[in-house]
């Protein structure tokens, strides 16, 4: 289910880009693949290896960041669930969404009691920014 589609509830979930994800797997299994050719060969020096078991595990957190990471937007507010945490927050709670555009646009969430973000690698992520505004009580974002 995309940020485009709901439940019968209203319940709406937003994504990173699943291409994100895919190619953080390509680029790992990549990484994977050199690492395995390395040992081809004698005397790599050790910071060979050490460099390419580097990318293999940066595209492996990559991945497991892209896969995981996800805001569900229901009636009461939004759950966010990042690749180690998962935060709830009440629309009540919420008391600013900070944006800060760039190449790749960073929304923060801040609420009562900590904030969350996303970016505009989520799918609809405009269409959330607009919906936490709207249910939240804030005032309108510009543009």
């Amino acid at each position: 289910m995309t940020g485009r589609d709901a439940d019968v509830d209203g319940r709406q979930v937003f994504r990173p880009r699943k291409v994100l994800a895919a190619s953080m797997a390509v680029a790992g299994l990549l990484w994977i693949a050199v690492l395995l050719y390395l040992f081809r060969f004698d005397e790599v020096p050790l910071k060979t290896f050490l460099s390419a078991g580097f990318f293999v595990l940066f595209f492996g957190v990559s991945l497991a960041y892209y896969a995981r990471t996800l805001i569900v937007v229901d009636a009461r507010g939004i759950t966010y669930r990042g690749m180690v945490r998962t935060r709830r927050f009440s629309f009540s709670d919420i008391r600013k969404l900070d944006v800060m555009p760039g190449p790749v646009t960073v929304y923060a969430i801040r609420g009562k009691w900590g904030f969350v973000h996303f970016t505009s690698f989520f799918q609809h992520h405009q269409r959330l920014a607009r919906i936490l505004v709207e249910r939240a009580g804030l005032a309108p974002m510009a543009g």
